[in-house]
Parts: structure tokens; sequence; C-alpha cells
């Protein structure tokens, strides 16, 4: 019963949280966005490609 419980739980508040976090990522600021790129290891470059910024913004937001 308690593992039947749990899988209900877990059905119910997987979908929540995979909607809290794209509205989170969908509502960050840019400085948020290329502080997280830049921990999973992307370059300067290939984060301001992807958020279709300058390197020059990408990098002035990682000195902040």
């Amino acid at each position: 019963m308690l593992t039947f419980t749990a899988l209900l739980i877990w059905k119910l508040f997987l979908p929540l949280l995979v909607m809290i976090a794209v509205i989170d990522w969908l509502t960050a600021s840019d400085d948020r966005r290329v502080r997280v790129l830049a921990r999973t290891g992307l370059s300067q470059r290939q984060i301001a490609g992807r958020l279709n910024l300058t390197r020059y913004r990408v990098s002035k937001a990682l000195a902040s």
C-alpha cells in the first residue's frame, strides 16, 4: 500500500515539478541563465550562441 501511495504521489507531482522548472527557466534573467550554463561547462562562445547574446554580454554576466 505504501508503494502504491508513493507511486501515485510521484505520478501526480512529477508533471508539476517539470512545469515549475520550465516556468523558472523561461522567467530567469539572462545573467542567471548564463551562470547556469557556465556551471554545466559550456564555453562563453557556446553560451552566447545558445542565448543569442554577445560574448561581451556573457563575460559581463559571469564577472558580476
